[in-house]
């Protein structure tokens, strides 16, 4: 099969979750977020790296901080396709904290000089304590997610990029649909070491409540840097 034909394939997978979201939309947004964040990743070697990132959750039409998250992620490249990812993530609200482990493997392809297709199945558990008298009252929440994006070299510093993902809450034998996540985004590589970022997402959840969130992020890269021919 033609690279140009898996990219159809790809694009109509994309395109279908997230006209839906539009039509979604469309019929009103129930609440405006914000994301910002700022990351700090140290990579060993060209498999190997570590990233701290610290995010401010902003709510209610953008007036009100619901929490703050520090995050840390251990990525391993196994191979030119295929990474693994372990992220930890503690989050703070009213003095009371968070915890969010967060498995993955990310696939990715690139289709031509300009086009790369990439795809995230990841597990995610949630939970307040691992102490057995909060547990039985605020169990673990179990969550899968699988994303597909489509990214573009717009030019040599710039990237634009297109994704879906797809939320399941597992439950006792049951699969939920928990929310569809589509978003278009917008990377910006200062130089070898510094990256700003935007992405504009649509969120709509098993409620029927639909989000719209703008994220806005800047990463500082220290560490082994490949070197360009």
């Amino acid at each position: 099969m033609k690279k140009n034909t898996y990219f159809k394939i790809a694009t109509l997978f994309l395109a279908i979750p997230l006209l839906g979201s539009v039509s979604s939309s469309a019929q009103g947004l129930d609440d405006w977020e914000a994301r910002p964040s700022v990351s700090l990743e140290y990579r060993f070697n060209k498999q190997l790296s570590l990233t701290g990132t610290y995010y401010l959750y902003i709510d209610k039409n953008i007036t009100e901080i619901d929490k703050s998250v520090m995050a840390g992620e251990i990525g391993y490249k196994i191979n030119s396709w295929l990474k693994a990812g372990f992220e930890y993530r503690y989050g703070l609200k009213n003095g009371s904290g968070s915890h969010d482990l967060r498995y993955s493997l990310t696939f990715d392809t690139k289709l031509s000089d300009k086009w790369k297709i990439k795809y995230r199945p990841m597990l995610q558990q949630e939970f307040v304590s691992l102490n057995k008298a909060e547990l039985a009252i605020s169990p673990v929440e179990y969550y899968l997610t699988n994303r597909l994006t489509a990214i573009y070299e717009l030019a040599k510093a710039w990237d634009v990029y297109l994704f879906t993902e797809n939320y399941v809450q597992l439950g006792q034998g049951d699969i939920n649909f928990y929310r569809q996540k589509s978003a278009l985004g917008l990377d910006y590589e200062i130089d070898d070491r510094n990256e700003v970022g935007t992405r504009f997402d649509i969120i709509n959840k098993s409620s029927g409540k639909n989000i719209a969130r703008i994220n806005l992020s800047y990463k500082l890269t220290l560490g082994y840097i490949k070197s360009k021919q």
